[in-house]
């Protein structure tokens, strides 16, 4: 993406808000499955990060307590059960956050979280072809 582009979306996006603005014509039919399983791809060739940001002080805040007053594994404990996976006694931070927002978009769309599931398989199905 050149410079120029970059700095165009960047301002209109400052002038849209949650409320007001709305998916283009084109963005709705575009498949879920299909654009995460491409953002597979992307991330495997390097061509886009592989980590999340949120910038958000109580959030943040509360990371760092629960770090320091040790309840941190009480809560990714919680969160691992919640996904049926195993606890994991080696705890940090963004593994946990990882394993909320799973539970949270669990909660909030299923169906979204299985869309995902799929176009991951795809995603891995795709790379077993390869020799």
């Amino acid at each position: 993406m050149s410079q120029d582009k970059a700095e165009k979306l960047l301002q209109s996006s400052k002038s849209q808000k949650r409320s007001t603005s709305e998916p283009s014509p084109s963005d709705e039919t575009v498949e879920l499955t299909q654009t995460v399983q491409e953002a597979y791809e992307a991330i495997d060739n390097g061509d886009v990060s592989s980590n999340i940001t949120v910038r958000d002080t109580n959030l943040a805040a509360l990371f760092h307590g629960l770090e320091e007053s040790g309840d941190l594994a009480h809560v990714a404990a919680a969160a691992r059960i919640s996904l049926d996976r195993e606890d994991n006694s080696n705890v940090n931070r963004s593994q946990t956050i990882g394993d909320l927002i799973r539970v949270g978009l669990q909660e909030v769309a299923p169906e979204t979280v299985d869309q995902a599931m799929k176009a991951k398989k795809e995603h891995l199905l795709s790379k077993e072809g390869e020799f």
